[in-house]
């Protein structure tokens, strides 16, 4: 095994001397208690010497010579070495350098401290590592690892207990895992074995050998292992394990079945482990089952003589058993098919009452296991169930199942009984009482109680007492624990057997699951429905007849209603039926019930007993057990007994009382008929029978069309009754039931004849009891007529049967049942005439004799009622067949239009059903002349006043009208009329076509509904009307159009103008039982709507024939019309009309003007000029503009400039009153609309855009910004904001800003001159990030005297902040990006646009932390480095447009880098705090590169200022006084560093070269210019303040550690003294290597005189500020001199001067 370090050779060498380095220790260690092995820790050195010399390997071949005295180590009993040694071999291990000779030497050495019992922790720990790094460790080494865990784990200290534990467990998984290496992991180790042997010249034959050998040990250990586990359990000895003294049964289990739970492939595809299985671990679980099987729970005898003692089972044990053989049946019973048998067989055994509640309820989550599966269910069917002398594994599992629930449903009761007769009944009656109260799941029988005290998700077991490994002792089963699993059993065995049948895969599969073939599939299903639907049923039924809740009902039902359709798929007909019956009888009470089947019970009397078998007794016992009180609570319904031959006279006298129960089970049948009525045969007529009876109970009686309807019932019944709940319901049963008819169109010929067949019978039934003068059962034929309307397309299949049946009924003495006949055939054939068949049925002779052939009948019947409806129904037909009617259409048409408002509404709606019979069949047939007669009539009707629906209806058969027109244009063009009489005249229209006089006719009647007075058909005739126009307008001719618009819309939309102003504004009065909406509870919002309707409508149609319209002359003044229109609209104050007309008016502007183009340039040439149309566009785009400025100042000024309320000469309180209406709020969406329109109008009129109309738009602008955000509009705002944070608004008005700045940038541009002006507007929004507007103190102050809050758009509109932060931000960036491509602009430089920029973000930078948000003053500063970036060249270029600036920007630096608003990390955390330095710092950079180097440049006052800032910054204590955090000086240290390094370099450090040019250009330039000079008094400026600022430090430091005495100064002090000490130092360096002009003698005077201030804090107690301290007074050394000669004056200049020689 190589090393294994990663790195190389290097890698060898750092360990080698780690090891030396841990010899050496142990060396010393052992020098005088054990020579012996010091003197092998030396040896071992010595050998390491010469391993780590040579190649990378080599340290591999020396470990068994130095694990010697390793573990010599662990012999002396000494802790402390043994830890050391222990430890040492950890790493040996770790690096993966242990062979087997060496894993051999480490083993034995822990099997001594074990047997010691000395660091057993450490022990385990090692051998761990040694078995899980690599795989060296294998046979008699192995086993003697695992049995030293072992041992361990049979101490008496508990944690080594655990510990031992956990690792044995841990490593009998490794031994397994290694069985799967075997096949992938060796040869690929191997592989990488040979690659390093190329490329070092190490041997690797041993390890080699050693994978070799792995190879075949591996599965030889894991066999023995597991052998040896055998035998412990067994409590034999072991083959392999040698030296294991003891293992506890129960741990043995738990590992033998980890092992087969994690590890079945390894018994699965070997062999010998498959031999093992079979014949040692199955012969060891029936060995260990047997007092389990042996033992009864017996009562104690009478006579006081004990029983003989059996050996009684033990928990743990059965427990784990259970476990095992859990896993052997779902993991291996493809390979143990008979020892599945047998643990099967024990398991259901287990069930037996007399068996400890502990171990039924052990063998339930078992059981519950496997019946989760169906793969299990299916192998067990057909290895068991399907052989000939095995056992019905299955059959007896449910069977079992069913008595268990029964016995656990019985003994509940027997006990409770038992508790009350021996006077222990208060404490478990109350607590089932209590326990009812506040939990109904679960099942009640004779007063006991079992809530469901587990549940499960279908299809997932979930064990509780197989769990509980860490029991010693039975622990105590609640009573309903059984039936409460037992439950979910069943369940999950029903959807099992349906994943049987039905092939379902499993969702989680696994991989040894037996297959079953396509031959094998259908004859396990039938054995598998034979086997279970018996057992099943018996446990379904008390379940069903005893649970408490909806739920536990519902599951059950379903799990019923699946095993029913299960049976009928397999044509099981036998369970099927017993299912369905079961259901049914659950539907009622149980004496009705009984009554009610009892001839289908003797009829089928050998499968009703058989299915009530199991039951039979529970059931009765139950029923008979049960007082009507006990039902009150659940009882939803009372009603009436259906009559029936089968009831006694007793029943029927008495109500019928419905729980919730029994309509849940109705619920469970209706579904399982509705999706399962293919397979339900001759159960029909007893899914039927219970259907009637139910519906007769609820009192659901039949209507139109055969569906059942819940009557109110007379008041005088007064023992029926429904409750509130179930009333709700009624309508949703009555749905189900339409719905399971409905259904019958999907059922084949056979199963419709079944249903039909049983829908008879019950008729028979009904009208033989109808015959005794009762009220009759209309079931059966509502449903007959029903099933007849759903299955039109195979009439011919059902209607003989169906109709004969029908006709004997219309015969019935009972004038109910003659009604329902005759409606039922009438219908039907009404129906099968209108209906679509596949052979149309002017073509189908005989169907259509078929279909007429029960109306014929009819005529033999001599009741007078039947006949009136026959003739009725034949009238109707009559009227439908128009085709024969040829001339009489006028007449017809005439009669229907002759109805007036006097008639009464019945004449009118019957009226009005032939002329919609009239108008949607027959316009094809009729003549050409009744068209505008048709027309005229469906107007009339719509403007009828008696019927809302009838008018609407009516204009609905107008738009039918114009569809007719469209599709028979041809036609219609074609024919010429001679009685031109009938069409009307449209003056100003010379010549129009009449089919054009048609379609104006058409519209001009809608236009007149347009104004009705009733808001419902005024919006129908609009949408309509436009409607109409926009489909079929293209059909007219040109000129046409002009009287359309000129006679018909621009009419239409004056008059609606006229009467929204007129309409009163009082709250409507909502005739009966309508409910208006409060946005349509006045006329005026109703008009308001129709106003909204009536615009778009026509700025639609005017925008879609713009070009049409063109061409026909008068367009200017078309356009500013509808402009007007659409402006008077704008500024209504109701804001649904604004909006709307802004919609309208942004459709007109940005129509598509390529078309324009096209047609102007090539339709229109010969009509007008080029010179003209563009004219005439600019002409209309002015004009469009003005209307726009118009409707933005009009709709925004009341934020800012709304003039003051006239006062009334009445008085003060007019004015007041008049104020309050003008004052209205536009809405977001409003201005929003408004903004997003500019864009348009500006592509069209950017060439005469002047600097006026510029101001005025900002005006717009600013204004629509101010205006506050309405409550109700938070949402339109939320829903549309995008991930920049910016309201549709702020968005709309930075894209038209945007735009423009797009235009005046370009070359040539003729809006250029606005810049500035951009510049400005962009700046005054950028503010608005940190002074929002506020409106409301606005509004205030311009209307002192009005009520503040109410306004125009609502009574008291509620007004919310808007965020602002994203708008304003948004702008400082647009303007950055500007001024980065105009800086050099003349007009920006004049107006000083760089000044703007800076004093614009003064005030962010100013409140800094104080800012609404950190964002803003962190894009304040980037952008203010931007511009300067920028701007700093412009200014020096130009500096006589600058010379404001630099105050202001000086001053703007000062505020932001020392805020007054001070910043902890409590605020803002330590990430943040260190980002905001790194800002600062960027600044400063900014001014060390961009304003230092070009000092003599700019104004002297401005160079002072920056190195005040610079020294203010370069000190800790400039930054703020108010700091008291530790942290926050050293976080302020990079700034203050940066300062000073920055001052030092403008100061002192300066290139000579550079300084001597700034002297020559300084004595060149004028006196007013020289800022060289300035600049170098400057540097010495910054010198002596900082010389001045250290010596303050310094003193304040000393001052106060004198006065501290022993208590240190805080951190920040000490880390400031230290920063000071640090930059005296480095100032000291600066100043001797300066020019000499640069330091003058006061400041070397200075610094000199911080001399004794250094030397008082020698005293300090710190070793940061110590060695701080050391750094400065060595940098002294050069200026310690001996005193000179008074004569030696030169050269004390020069060292003055310079500190050196």
């Amino acid at each position: 095994m190589s090393f294994v370090g990663g790195g190389g050779g290097q890698d060898v060498h750092k360990f080698v001397e780690a090891l030396q380095a841990d010899f050496k220790t142990l060396s010393l260690e052992t020098k005088k208690k054990y020579p012996q092995i010091k003197e092998a820790c030396e040896e071992a050195i010595s050998k390491l010497c010469t391993a780590g010399s040579s190649q990378q390997n080599s340290v591999y071949y020396t470990v068994n010579q130095i694990l010697y005295p390793l573990v010599q180590g662990c012999e002396t009993k000494d802790l402390k070495i043994i830890k050391f040694c222990l430890g040492m071999m950890q790493r040996l291990i770790t690096q993966q350098v242990v062979d087997q000779k060496g894993a051999l030497y480490i083993t034995n050495a822990l099997w001594t401290l074990m047997e010691n019992n000395i660091e057993e922790v450490k022990v385990l720990q090692t051998v761990t590592l040694l078995l899980t790094t690599n795989t060296v460790v294998h046979g008699d080494t192995l086993a003697k690892a695992l049995v030293l865990c072992f041992r361990l784990h049979y101490t008496k200290n508990p944690t080594i207990v655990n510990t031992a534990g956990a690792t044995i467990r841990q490593l009998v998984s490794l031994v397994f895992e290694r069985v799967y290496l075997e096949k992938d992991s060796v040869p690929s180790l191997q592989q990488q074995q040979q690659q390093p042997s190329s490329s070092s010249n190490g041997p690797v034959e041993a390890d080699g050998a050693t994978a070799g050998q792995d190879v075949q040990t591996f599965a030889s250990d894991a066999f023995l292992l597991f052998q040896d586990l055998v035998q412990l359990v067994n409590a034999e000895q072991p083959y392999w394990l040698v030296g294991m003294t003891e293992m506890t049964r129960t741990f043995g289990l738990e590992l033998l079945e980890a092992v087969l739970t994690n590890f079945s492939a390894v018994f699965h595809e070997s062999n010998d482990f498959r031999l093992l299985l079979k014949e040692r671990v199955c012969a060891l679980v029936i060995k260990l089952f047997s007092p389990n099987v042996k033992h009864r729970q017996l009562p104690a005898p009478n006579n006081g003589t004990a029983p003989v003692p059996a050996e009684k089972p033990y928990f743990p044990i059965s427990m784990r058993l259970l476990r095992l053989v859990s896993i052997l049946i779902q993991k291996y019973h493809t390979i143990l098919v008979t020892e599945c048998e047998i643990f099967l067989s024990l398991i259901i055994k287990f069930l037996d009452p007399d068996k400890p509640a502990w171990q039924r309820a052990l063998a339930v989550e078992v059981i519950h296991k496997l019946v989760t599966r169906s793969s299990l269910i299916a192998f067990f069917c057909k290895s068991y169930d399907l052989k000939n002398h095995a056992t019905n594994i299955v059959h007896d599992m449910i069977a079992a199942m069913g008595s268990f629930v029964r016995y656990s449903l019985i003994n509940a009761s027997v006990m409770l009984n038992g508790q009350q007769n021996g006077g222990v009944l208060a404490q478990p009656t109350n607590a089932l009482s209590t326990l009812s109260g506040n939990n109904q799941c679960g099942f009640s029988f004779r007063g006991a109680y079992l809530p469901l005290v587990a549940t499960y998700a279908p299809g997932v077991s979930k064990a509780v007492y197989l769990e509980m490994l860490d029991k010693l002792d039975a622990p105590n089963i609640p009573d309903s624990y059984g039936i409460s699993v037992g439950h979910a059993i069943l369940l999950d065995m029903t959807r099992s057997i349906g994943g049987v049948i039905q092939r379902t895969p499993e969702l989680h599969p696994t991989h040894n699951t037996a297959v079953i073939t396509e031959e094998e599939h259908q004859p396990l299903c039938l054995q598998l429905v034979n086997s279970s639907w018996s057992g099943l049923l018996s446990a379904f039924i008390p379940l069903v007849e005893t649970s408490m809740d909806e739920a536990t009902t519902e599951n059950i039902l379903k799990a019923m209603q699946n095993y029913a359709a299960l049976c009928g798929m397999l044509e099981q007909l036998q369970p099927r039926d017993a299912f369905i019956m079961a259901m049914c009888r659950a539907s009622f009470p149980p004496h009705y019930a009984m009554s009610i089947f009892a001839n289908a019970t003797q009829s089928d009397g050998d499968v009703r007993c058989h299915t009530r078998s199991g039951s039979q007794d529970l059931s009765s016992q139950f029923i008979n057990s049960c007082t009507p009180d006990d039902f009150r609570p659940q009882i939803v319904a009372v009603g009436t007994p259906l009559p029936s031959a089968s009831l006694p006279h007793s029943v029927m006298q008495a109500p019928v009382m419905l729980t919730n129960k029994n309509l849940q089970c109705m619920r469970a049948i209706l579904f399982l008929a509705h999706n399962n009525g293919g397979i339900l045969g001759t159960s029909w007529h007893m899914v039927l029978q219970t259907l009637q009876h139910l519906v007769w109970i609820l009192g659901l009686k039949p209507s139109t069309g055969g569906s059942l309807q819940a009557m109110p019932k007379p008041a005088v019944e007064a023992n029926v009754g429904i409750q509130t709940a179930v009333m709700a319901d009624l309508p949703v049963l009555s749905q189900m039931l339409s719905q399971l008819f409905e259904s019958s169109q999907y059922l084949d010929d056979v199963a419709l004849h079944h249903l039909i067949d049983a829908l008879c019978k019950l008729s028979h039934e009904a009208m033989e009891l109808a015959y005794a003068n009762r009220e009759p059962s209309l079931f059966a034929v509502a449903k007959l007529l029903e099933t007849g309307l759903v299955n039109m397309p195979r009439i011919n299949v059902l209607w003989r049967p169906l109709t004969n049946h029908l006709l004997e009924v219309c015969q019935h003495r009972h004038i109910r049942m003659r009604e329902w006949g005759v409606e039922a055939i009438t219908y039907l054939v009404k129906s099968a005439l209108q209906f679509k068949h596949k052979t149309p049925l002017k073509e189908n002779m005989e169907l259509q004799t078929m279909l007429l052939s029960p109306l014929s009948e009819l005529s033999t019947v001599l009741h007078a009622d039947v006949r009136q409806r026959q003739l009725d129904c034949v009238l109707q037909i009559l009227n439908t067949a128009g085709e024969i009617l040829s001339f009489g259409w006028p007449a017809i048409i005439e009669i229907i239009g002759a109805v007036n408002e006097h008639h009464g509404e019945p004449l009118i709606r019957t009226a009005f059903q032939c002329l919609q019979l009239v108008i949607t069949d027959f316009l094809t047939v009729m003549p050409w002349r009744c068209l505008p007669l048709c027309i005229s009539t469906a107007a009339k009707f719509g403007s009828q006043t008696q019927e809302l629906n009838i008018s609407l209806t009516a204009i609905g058969l107008m738009w039918n009208i114009s569809d007719f027109f469209n599709q028979n244009q041809d036609k219609l063009m074609s024919t010429q009329l001679q009685d031109v009489a009938i069409l009307p005249e449209f003056p100003g229209t010379v010549k129009m076509p009449q089919f054009d006089k048609l379609w104006m006719c058409l519209y001009a009647k809608l236009g007149e509904l347009c104004v009705d007075l009733r808001p419902a058909v005024r919006k129908s005739a609009g949408q309509t009307l436009f409607s109409t126009i926009s489909a079929h307008g293209s059909l007219l001719n040109p000129p046409t159009w002009q009287a359309l618009v000129w006679q018909v819309l621009f009419p239409l939309l004056d008059n609606v103008r006229a009467l929204s102003s007129s309409a009163s504004n009082e709250k409507v009065d909502a005739s009966g039982n309508i409910l208006i909406h409060h946005s349509r509870n006045t006329a005026q919002k109703q008009w308001a709507e129709t106003q909204v309707l009536t615009l778009s409508g026509v700025c639609r149609v005017f925008n879609t024939k713009r070009e049409l319209l063109q061409m026909l002359g008068d367009f200017e003044r078309a356009w500013s019309l509808i402009l007007e229109f659409i402006q008077n609209a704008a500024l209504s104050k109701n804001g649904e009309v604004s909006l709307a007309a802004l919609k309208s008016l942004q459709e007109i502007m940005y129509h598509n003007t390529t078309t324009e183009r096209t047609v102007g340039g090539v339709g229109g040439a010969s009509l007008k000029d080029p010179q003209t149309t563009q004219e005439q566009d600019e002409e209309i785009w002015t004009i469009a503009w003005n209307i726009w400025l118009s409707i933005g100042m009009e709709s925004t000024k009341m934020s800012t400039t709304k003039a003051q309320p006239q006062p009334s000469s009445n008085g003060g309180s007019n004015g007041s009153q008049d104020s309050q209406e003008d004052f209205y709020i536009p809405s977001q969406a409003f201005l929003t609309a408004l903004i997003q329109i500019f864009p348009a109008i500006f592509h069209h009129i950017q060439v005469k855009f002047s600097p006026t109309d510029f101001d005025k738009f900002c005006t717009v602008l600013t204004n629509a910004v101010c205006i506050p955000v309405q409550t109700d509009a938070v949402p339109y705002i939320m829903s549309t904001v995008s991930d920049t944070l910016l309201t549709p608004l702020h968005d709309g008005i930075l894209d038209c800003m945007e735009l423009i700045q797009k235009e005046a940038t370009k070359p040539d541009s003729h809006i250029s001159q606005l810049i500035p002006a951009i510049f400005r507007q962009l700046l005054i929004f950028s503010k608005f990030a940190c002074a929002p507007p506020t409106f409301q103190q606005n509004v205030e102050h311009k209307y002192a005297k009005s009520t503040s809050g109410h306004y125009a758009n609502n009574a008291s509109v509620e007004v919310v902040g808007m965020n602002y932060i994203p708008f304003g931000e948004k702008s400082i960036s647009i303007c950055v990006k500007l001024y980065q491509t105009t800086a050099t602009e003349e007009s920006v430089v004049q107006e000083q646009i760089l000044h703007d920029i800076v004093k614009a973000v003064r005030t962010p930078l100013a409140m800094k932390y104080k800012c609404l948000s950190s964002s803003t003053w962190k894009l304040a500063i980037s952008s203010l480095i931007s511009v300067l970036h920028t701007g700093l060249k412009v200014a020096r270029a130009k500096p006589q447009h600058f010379a404001s600036l630099w105050d202001d920007l000086a001053d703007t630096l000062d505020k932001f880098l020392f805020p007054a608003s001070v910043c902890t990390i409590e605020d803002r955390g330590l990430e943040e705090i260190v980002l905001d330095e790194t800002i600062d710092c960027h600044v400063i950079e900014l001014l060390r590169d961009e304003v230092l180097p070009h000092a003599h440049e700019m104004p002297h006052q401005f160079i002072m200022q920056i190195v005040v800032l610079l020294n203010k910054g370069s000190i800790h204590s400039a930054s703020d006084t108010n700091i008291c955090y530790e942290s926050d000086w050293k976080l302020r240290e990079i700034f203050a560093k940066t300062c000073f390094e920055t001052l030092l370099q403008f100061s002192l450090l300066e290139d000579h070269h550079a300084t001597n040019n700034n002297r020559i250009n300084a004595n060149l330039l004028p006196a007013g210019a020289a800022g060289a000079v300035g600049k170098d008094f400057a540097g010495r400026l910054a010198v002596t303040a900082l010389l001045h600022r250290f010596q303050e430090v310094l003193k304040r430091f000393n001052d106060d550690e004198r006065q501290s005495g022993k208590c240190p100064l805080p951190r920040f002090r000490l880390s400031e003294i230290s920063f000071v000490l640090k930059a005296i130092a480095t100032l000291v360096v600066s100043m001797k290597k300066a020019p000499a002009s640069k330091v003058n003698k006061p400041a070397w005077d200075q610094l000199i005189g911080l001399y004794p201030y250094l030397v008082d804090c020698t005293t300090t107690t710190s070793p940061e500020v110590s060695r701080s301290l050391r750094e400065a007074l060595l940098q002294y050394t050069d200026l310690l001199q001996a005193p000179r000669l008074c004569g030696a004056t030169t050269n004390d200049n020069s060292i003055q001067s310079n500190g050196q020689e």
